[in-house]
């Protein structure tokens, strides 16, 4: 045999040729780093962490003692509206905070629609479109209350089951909310509020008239307004049995109005005199928000009163306990209400 021949018998396994693989070249060496590349023993960098979803609270309201009351009622409500879209990535992650700040930017919203309603009155159809989301985003708050708030206060039992009841409500509630949210309906209302406010379409076609309030200075046009809103709250505490529910939810209403008033307009009012004012309304809300968060609960425990023997036992010893602290509660409550029914932010 010739050595060519064993050449080639020795290049071949079972009749193949051992051929070099395609695109690789047999004689060329292993690449070295690229520029940029991190070498071997150097740390690898990883990318940041996501920022965590945090709730956003209502920013302060910013006025100037020569805007008119227009102007004012403009700003204030684009800072409501703000604190709506600032809070729409949290309720979208489920965050109960987010969904709490979410609603009192709202409820500020619609304070201030409420305070201006003689003077700027929105469309029929964006103010029911903005009661309809009020609508829909209560029930979530009000079973996360009752898992993580009303029910830790309870003492002589672990209601581990009923409170995992509430937050399988809550938690169907909050995907309620994930559908509303991304409806149409609430695309177009934010583009609506947002048009409204920003292009002061509630202005007649030929322009506010000279002696419109809206037209005066805010400080001046804001207090009729504030009064307004403090008579209410005097009529409704003295017309208040303690005893009635739904006459302390009233109030309640009327005190947040007020103080989110006094809030709005701020920057225009003798800053002790607010700070007074706002304080006392605050302790009047925290009573009155307590005997109303115990209310409340008490109505949705008797919508699991027919659940599996555990959570039916838990909740019938809760709504006892709740009925007895609610009553403690209201003792005293006369001397913080008639404290507040002789504050007054104007004079």
């Amino acid at each position: 045999m010739s050595n060519e021949s064993k050449s080639k018998q020795a290049a071949t396994r079972d009749g193949v040729a051992d051929e070099p693989k395609p695109g690789i070249d047999p004689t060329a060496q292993a690449p070295g780093p690229q520029p940029g590349a991190p070498a071997a023993n150097e740390p690898k960098l990883e990318a940041p962490a996501p920022e965590p979803i945090r709730p956003v609270k209502a920013e302060p309201v910013r006025l100037r003692a020569r805007m008119t009351l227009e102007e004012a009622f403009q700003r204030i409500g684009i800072n409501c509206v703000r604190q709506i879209e600032a809070n729409l990535p949290g309720v979208l992650h489920k965050n109960a905070e987010s969904l709490h700040q979410m609603r009192v930017g709202l409820r500020r919203l619609r304070a201030l629609l409420d305070m201006f309603e003689e003077l700027a009155a929105p469309p029929v159809a964006l103010h029911a479109s903005i009661e309809w989301l009020a609508a829909e985003l209560g029930p979530a708050r009000d079973w996360d209350v009752l898992a993580d708030s009303t029910l830790e206060r309870v003492h002589g039992i672990a209601p581990v089951a009923l409170r995992q009841a509430a937050h399988e409500r809550a938690n169907a509630h909050h995907a309620q909310i994930l559908y509303v949210l991304r409806e149409p309906r609430f695309a177009e209302l934010m583009g609506q509020l947002n048009d409204w406010l920003g292009q002061r379409r509630w202005r007649p076609e030929d322009g506010l008239a000279k002696n419109s309030p809206l037209a005066e200075r805010a400080w001046e046009g804001a207090l009729p307004l504030l009064r307004k809103a403090e008579k209410r709250l005097t009529k409704r505490i003295d017309g208040l049995d303690q005893g009635d529910a739904p006459g302390r939810h009233r109030v309640r209403i009327a005190a947040k109005k007020a103080r989110y008033a006094a809030e709005f307009f701020r920057d225009l009012l003798p800053a002790r005199r607010v700070k007074r004012y706002v304080s006392h309304l605050e302790q009047l809300q925290d009573r009155l928000g307590l005997l109303n968060d115990l209310a409340v609960a008490d109505h949705l425990l008797e919508e699991l009163k027919g659940g599996n023997s555990q959570v039916a036992k838990q909740a019938a010893y809760v709504r006892g306990y709740i009925a007895a602290t609610g009553q403690a509660s209201v003792r005293g409550l006369d001397k913080t209400l008639a404290d507040v029914a002789k504050r007054r932010i104007t004079r």
